[in-house]
């Protein structure tokens, strides 16, 4: 349990500090396009070489499927917010801010419950999982931050989006552990698959598909997108 809270802090904490950097610093805002493309390739790899095999091998076909079902609801969800949202005019950008927020909200919520279960359910891989998220939510907060603070103007509105999203985590977390007693391994599965599932989503829509776009103007920019991608995963290798 120590262990546990332990490493909760320390991913909140540092998503918490990472989410706030773009406002705190000029230069960080200055290089929020690197940033973005570095995170991009860093969560691409991740999600590849690290959290759809461990949900293979744990889980099996079922694991895959439900994981990619959960990216079709969110996709679907996507593009239905995605017309509609082209249909009311919504030039602020209001209801997409929102919509990208609670998606983000959702994807930490079930990491935080895959903590918990990952290291009491699904043996031998709680420290994986934990290093992770710790590398997936460094890179995630910086570049979530670097996408609030040009979509929320207000400064109270940037301040409560980037706290909520911090506190999400721990939240999967609190909640997972409050109702402990009833969940089982296929419980444990089913977190880790909506988990994937979650930044599947997430990663397409709000990461590669902006990185693309970028791309079409400035192909050496898919050299930024590599460098996440390798240096992440030369990392994780090291630890």
């Amino acid at each position: 349990m120590t262990r546990l809270l332990i490493e909760t802090s320390i991913i909140a904490a540092g998503m918490l500090a990472l989410c706030a950097l773009p406002y705190l610093s000029k230069r960080v805002r200055h290089h929020s396009k690197l940033a973005y493309l570095i995170g991009t390739g860093a969560l691409t790899g991740i999600l590849i070489f690290e959290l759809l095999p461990e949900v293979f091998e744990l889980g099996g076909q079922s694991s895959m499927m439900l994981a990619g079902a959960v990216w079709a609801v969110y996709s679907l969800a996507h593009l239905i917010h995605l017309h509609e949202h082209r249909e009311s005019g919504d030039h602020d950008g209001s209801e997409g801010t929102i919509f990208f927020l609670a998606s983000m909200i959702a994807h930490c919520v079930a990491s935080g419950m895959l903590l918990v279960v990952s290291s009491d359910f699904v043996g031998g891989i709680g420290r994986t999982v934990f290093f992770a998220l710790l590398a997936h939510k460094a890179y995630e907060a910086l570049t979530v931050g670097s996408i609030l603070i040009e979509r929320q103007r207000s400064r109270p509105k940037y301040l409560a989006s980037i706290a909520v999203y911090a506190l999400s985590l721990p939240l999967g977390v609190a909640v997972t552990l409050i109702f402990k007693e009833s969940i089982g391994h296929k419980v444990a599965l089913v977190a880790m698959s909506v988990a994937v599932g979650t930044l599947l989503g997430c990663l397409i829509f709000d990461f590669l598909l902006p990185s693309i776009a970028h791309l079409r103007s400035r192909w050496r920019d898919l050299g930024w997108i590599a460098l996440g991608l390798f240096l992440t995963q030369a990392v994780l290798r090291v630890l």
